[in-house]
Order: C-alpha cells, then structure tokens, then sequence
C-alpha cells in the first residue's frame, strides 16, 4: 500500500516537472494524495504553477483559459498567496481591457467581456458598475446614432450617475447635448426642402443630418427620394463644363495631370481587383472575404464596377482605398468618409478598434487584434454585406489566425486550439495543432493549401474558396 502511494507521487512530480499541469492536476485530483503532507505540498507547488499558467493565458488574451487555470488551481490548494495575487491580476487586466473600450468608443466590446467574465463566476464589485456605465453608453449610441440626442443624453446621464467621474462618460453626455439643437434645424430645414420641392437642397441637408446620425430614417428616405428626382443633373451641376469627363473623374478619383499619380491608384472602373482574393467559409462561425493585397479598394457591388472589396450599399463605385504600409494601414477616402466621427480630408492611418463610415450607410470596424501579426479586420457594424456575401473582411498581411481566443483574427468559440492560414512564398499554407485533412489528404502539422480547398481537423471544418 505504501508503495503504491509512492509511486502515485512520483507520477504526479514527473509530470509536474515535464510541464504537464494539467495532467499533474488531474492525477492530484483523482488521487488521495492530499490526504499526506507531500501529497499536500505538492499541490500547492502545481497550484501555483497553474495559477501562473493561467495568468500569462490571460495576457496573451485567453480569458477563458486562464480563469479555468485558476479554477484548477483553487480546486488543489484552495485560496492561497499565489491563487489569490492571480486572481487579481487576472481580474485588474479583464477589466482595465473593458474599460479601455469604454473609452474608446466601443461599448459592445466592452459589454462581450465583461460578460464572459459574468459567466465565468469573476467576483467583483467593478464588473457590475462597469457592466452598468457600458448598457448605458451602448443604449445612447444606438439612440444617437438614430438622431434621437435627448434620449441619447439621458442614457448617458444615466452611465454617469453610476461613477460620476469617469470623464469619457461626461465626454458622451455633452456631445450628445451638442448635437440635439444643430440636428432638430437640420430637420426642420429638410422638411421645408421636400415640402418645396428643392431637391438639390434636400441632397445637402440629408447628407448633412445622416454625418450627425448615421442610421436616421428620414434623412435617408429624403436622401434617396431627392436623389431619384435630381440624379445625374446633381452630378453634372457641380463639375460645369465637361460634365462627362469630369463626373467620370470624381468617381475614379485624381488624375495624374492633378496630383501626379493615375487615377485612383492607376485603376480605371472596369480593371479587376489587384489582389488575390478568398472566400474563407468556417463551418458554424461564418463566412470571410480574405484580401491578399496591400492596397484595397472599397467600393459599390455594382455590375459593372470591379473593387477588390464590393458592398452591396449605397456608396461611391470607387469609394475609397486602405493600404497596408508596413504594420499599419492608411485610409485614403475619394468620397465621404468619417473615421471616429472626423471626416478623413487626407490619408489617415487606422489604429485598433476605429469606426469608419462610408457615405452615410456603411459603418464598418478596422481590427487589427493580434499583437505579433500585421494583418487586420473590418467588421460590420450596419446591415451591410459584400458580394459575394461574406460576414467581415480579412485583410491578410502573413497569416490569418483563427480559433478561441477573442484576439484572434476570426474568433472561433467553440474550438479546442489555434488554426493557422499563412503565406509561404506565393503559396498558401495551413497549421494546426495534431492531424488535419487538406482535400482529404492527412497532414501532420501542416500542409499547402491549393484553391478551393477544404480544410478539417478533430473540432474544425473550413474551406476556402478562389475569387476571380
């Protein structure tokens, strides 16, 4: 009997000291080996181990794994020094990261995190304020963002009474204050145009009232009837003469007699798109367009217009272009565009978490989550899709990272680990943790991807598709 138990400790101290955690954990557990003063000792030496696991899962961006972590390690050694010190650690990140999207703008972001963080037991007081202040800020965008600004103000009154020194929830409440008189003249000057019958007016006032509320209906039904009762004769009245050169340029952008360069990057309306580009369809997430060029152009779903990214919306045929300039991207907008409100008059470059605005319809998201890779995300925030259909567009730099992790370039929730498409050459690779099949031909590890190929591991199923 005594020296079965021996040989139960050493197992668990052999795997403890190869780095096998969990499995050291599962041994202790299932074992009674905590009963005796080594067994006990050695827990808390694999507590400690796992409670440091879990925090450096949770820098990395692994909430979820390293709460679990820290579960395990309580469950072995209880509340101790190191449990403790990374459960605060843990907690303090969690909720400083949920806070920074707070002050950033991005209180649905806010409100996923902090959420997971609910579901996961977190104790602390902070997680329900912060999770109040974040409803609150969400409630009055969505309200601001339908010009309904008093209401906006009172939501935002509301996520201040909460902490009341938070300045960027003072910040929300007096710009929604601002905006209530300016838009009510809006307004009432756009219902006088359409009684009136002055369309071009009309056009401008629309245009006027949707940069303030972006999602406002009745700018926009104005904005459309004007647009149908003026049209072409709007156009051909800003350029004056040479109406058709002229308006075939403010589509395409500059000429290369204005500015030196061709126009818009040298692309006339009927070129293809300059790029490689996918369809990436991942079974139970989604489907992504993935963009392998360094300059992309945005631009209406129009038959007979070719843009490497194409929306189905009320936009520019040549709207504007995002280019990829070593780490960063730059927006270059040809035709109204607002980034975080601001109308982009010259190339910005784009930071993690910035709103843009295409137009009045177009509300998209630049992402660019993952710290060791310079490739990028635009997520949806409107209605809107691309043609061919896809649920956000992945601007691929080396590699498009999918799986758990809510820094990943496409989060895939339900996935045990990490699935990696990346570039070797001007071939396409892809690696997984284990086996995984690539057209039905086993690889280990990793393997090349050929066009419209299909893609599967032990928990994931994807495939990407060619475009022309």
């Amino acid at each position: 009997m005594f020296q079965g138990w021996r040989l139960k400790l050493r197992e668990v101290q052999e795997a403890a000291d190869q780095g096998q955690l969990d499995e050291a954990c599962r041994l202790l557990l299932h074992s009674d080996l905590r009963e005796y003063l080594p067994g006990r000792r050695l827990g808390a030496r694999v507590a400690a181990a796992m409670a440091d696991r879990g925090q450096r899962r949770a820098v990395q961006g692994d909430l979820v794994a390293g709460w679990q972590d820290l579960r395990a390690a309580r469950s072995l050694a209880g509340e101790t020094g190191a449990v403790l010190d990374a459960e605060q650690e843990i907690l303090a990140l969690a909720l400083g990261e949920a806070e920074s999207c707070l002050e950033q703008g991005d209180a649905a972001r806010a409100i996923s995190l902090l959420q997971t963080l609910e579901q996961l037991q977190a104790p602390t007081e902070s997680l329900r304020w912060l999770k109040e202040v974040a409803r609150g800020l969400e409630a009055a965008r969505h309200l601001a963002q339908r010009g309904k600004f008093a209401e906006a103000v009172s939501q935002a009154e509301a996520a201040a009474a909460v902490r009341p020194k938070l300045a960027y929830v003072q910040h929300k409440v007096q710009e929604y204050r601002a905006r209530i008189e300016p838009f009510r003249q809006l307004v009432e000057a756009l219902h006088r145009a359409v009684a009136e019958q002055q369309w071009s007016a009309a056009v401008k006032l629309a245009d006027q009232a949707l940069e303030l509320a972006p999602e406002n209906r009745l700018a926009a039904s104005v904005r459309q009837q004007a647009w149908a009762q003026v049209g072409t004769k709007l156009v051909e009245s800003r350029v004056g003469a040479g109406a058709a050169r002229a308006a075939a340029q403010a589509v395409a952008g500059p000429t290369s007699r204005e500015n030196g360069r061709p126009p818009a990057g040298g692309v006339s309306l009927a070129d293809p798109p300059r790029g490689r580009r996918l369809l990436l369809w991942v079974d139970g997430v989604g489907g992504y367009l993935m963009c392998l060029g360094e300059d992309l152009v945005l631009g209406q779903a129009a038959p007979d217009t070719a843009v490497d990214i194409p929306i189905q919306a009320d936009i520019s045929r040549r709207h504007a272009r995002i280019s990829r300039r070593g780490e960063g991207y730059v927006l270059e907008a040809w035709h109204t565009t607002r980034v975080n409100g601001v109308t982009v008059r010259q190339p910005t470059l784009l930071s993690d978490g910035d709103e843009i605005h295409l137009s009045h319809a177009v509300h998209l998201r630049f992402r660019q989550p993952h710290a060791l890779s310079a490739s990028a995300r635009l997520d949806f925030l409107s209605h809107h899709r691309t043609q061919p259909k896809a649920d956000a567009i992945v601007l691929m730099a080396e590699c498009c990272v999918l799986g758990p992790k809510w820094k990943n370039h496409i989060v895939c929730r339900d996935w045990q680990n990490d699935v990696v498409v990346y570039r070797r050459g001007d071939e396409l690779m892809c690696r997984a943790l284990g086996s995984i099949e690539i057209d039905g031909r086993a690889h280990e590890g990793h393997g090349p991807v050929e066009p419209n190929a299909h893609i599967s591991g032990s928990d994931f199923s994807l495939t990407l598709e060619e475009l022309a």
